[in-house]
């Protein structure tokens, strides 16, 4: 049961909705941090340039007021400071001659800075490179400015520390982007759930309406406009809805109220036929209407039955009835004409279980049963029929080896004249489940079906045990 909830998952609009939640999510995350980090590679990028140019400024202002003894002794004590792995300095002529170097073995790859020299020349003020150098792990930033008269200062500076900041940037989003990630997953779920709720809460009712319980509506809660509004019209729909059925089951019970009587007259006249007619033939002619009225009687009397128990016009009277000896009894009528078609009755009965409801009424439910599982059970076939109490609860159970349901049958067995295709072979009126389940309802129980083509079917009945029932007219 788990396992196909969990294979329906994708096919659920709240599945739908965490989906879109997470993935708009996500993209905005990704986006946030891609901003986030061209900005700070930008920033740490104007940063390190305007360092460049301030040290450059300041070695120029140095060479001026202090003289070029001055500027060495800064370098030294610069790249000493930094390392000379992180930062060198040249001063070039405006030709390219290298007048000064500091420590350039860490530097292989440094050009003459030929075109940075030639966009000095042409009145630019500095001159920023970034430099891929072969021996080099990462990227070197490089400014070039005249400090003096056919001097050109250039001071080069590993990005390293820059990458670096920006390598551990980028490995901590990864694990905290997946966190994320579930996080808004968790709550699109909790938030699609939610704004479902009112959704889940009209087909439950939907679900229950459609099992029989016509007086069940959606409760009215702070659900959100839409949903309440959906709500709303689902009530009228299920009033209106409730009004028509119970007008048409009203005209059809009249129906079959009045045509009783003229049934019972016709019956009465071929009677009279058959005893006095003298033709074998009109005897015959008699005998076959008897039959019809009294299959169209029968029919007439079990659908007032039904409507008598649905509507609950007729009074339950409560006593405690032994469902057990009831169900032995019933099994013990019934054997006669389970040994003529050759199937075995095999009972699994306690000696008493004692349920509330009026006798006559459970007598027939369980013999109606019976008969359906004896009717569509093949010879050498076994009916196996079982009560046990547990909690509180009686179950009644008749399971038989017969020909089974279809599943598109299934769910439609209890309605009213409903015959399956195997059940119009068999004959029968289509009432006989009907009939079950209105006297298991007007009893405050339950009934349900199970079946497998070929294999079987199993029919549980379910009331309660020891205390009253709730009836549907209030009794």
């Amino acid at each position: 049961m788990y396992l196909k909830k969990v294979l329906r998952l994708p096919g659920t609009l709240a599945f739908r909705l965490t989906l879109w939640y997470a993935g708009i999510f996500t993209i905005s995350t990704l986006v946030a941090f891609l901003a986030l980090y061209f900005v700070i590679s930008t920033v740490l990028k104007e940063r390190r340039d305007q360092d460049l140019v301030d040290d450059v400024t300041e070695y120029s202002s140095m060479l001026a007021t202090e003289g070029m003894d001055r500027v060495k002794s800064e370098v030294a004590w610069e790249v000493s400071s930094d390392g000379a792995e992180h930062i060198f300095l040249r001063l070039l002529s405006m030709d390219g001659e290298e007048l000064l170097t500091t420590d350039m073995s860490a530097w292989q790859g440094v050009g003459s800075g030929s075109q940075a020299l030639e966009k000095l020349k042409k009145g630019a003020k500095h001159v920023l490179e970034t430099l891929d150098l072969p021996e080099h792990e990462f990227q070197v930033r490089t400014v070039y400015s005249i400090i003096g008269p056919d001097l050109v200062l250039q001071i080069g500076e590993s990005l390293g520390d820059d990458t670096e900041f920006l390598e551990i940037h980028r490995k901590i989003f990864v694990p905290l982007m997946a966190v994320m990630v579930i996080i808004a997953a968790f709550v699109g779920w909790l938030m699609a759930r939610r704004a479902l709720r009112g959704v889940e809460e009209v087909t439950e009712t939907a679900i229950e309406i459609s099992e029989g319980a016509l007086g069940k509506r959606v409760p009215h809660k702070v659900r959100g406009e839409e949903i309440e509004r959906l709500a709303t019209t689902f009530n009228y729909m299920l009033d209106r809805i409730n009004v028509l059925i119970k007008e048409m089951r009203e005209m059809s019970d009249n129906i079959a109220h009045d045509l009783r009587s003229p049934l019972a007259r016709i019956r009465g006249a071929a009677e009279m036929a058959l005893t006095t007619s003298a033709s074998d033939e009109h005897k015959a002619f008699a005998a076959n209407m008897i039959e019809d009225c009294d299959r169209l009687i029968g029919i007439i009397n079990t659908m007032l039955d039904i409507a008598e128990a649905e509507s609950g016009a007729a009074e339950i009277t409560l006593e405690e009835v032994d469902i057990a000896r009831v169900t032995r009894r019933a099994c013990e009528l019934f054997q006669a004409i389970a040994e003529e078609n050759s199937i075995r009755i095999a009972t699994e009965l306690p000696d008493s279980c004692v349920v509330y409801g009026e006798t006559r009424k459970l007598q027939r439910m369980v013999a109606n049963l019976l008969d359906n599982a004896l009717k569509y059970t093949p010879p050498e076939g076994t009916v196996t029929v079982s009560v046990n109490a547990d909690n509180g609860q009686v179950a009644i159970s008749i399971s038989d080896t017969g020909v089974g349901i279809s599943e598109d049958d299934l769910p439609h067995i209890f309605k009213r004249f409903y015959r399956c295709d195997i059940s119009r072979a068999q004959g029968g009126t289509g009432l006989g489940l009907s009939l079950v389940r209105a006297i298991v309802h007007s009893h405050g129980g339950s009934v349900n079906a199970t079946s497998h083509l070929g294999k079987g079917s199993t029919f549980t009945v379910t009331l309660t045990q020891p205390s009253l029932p709730k009836f549907p007219d209030g009794h």
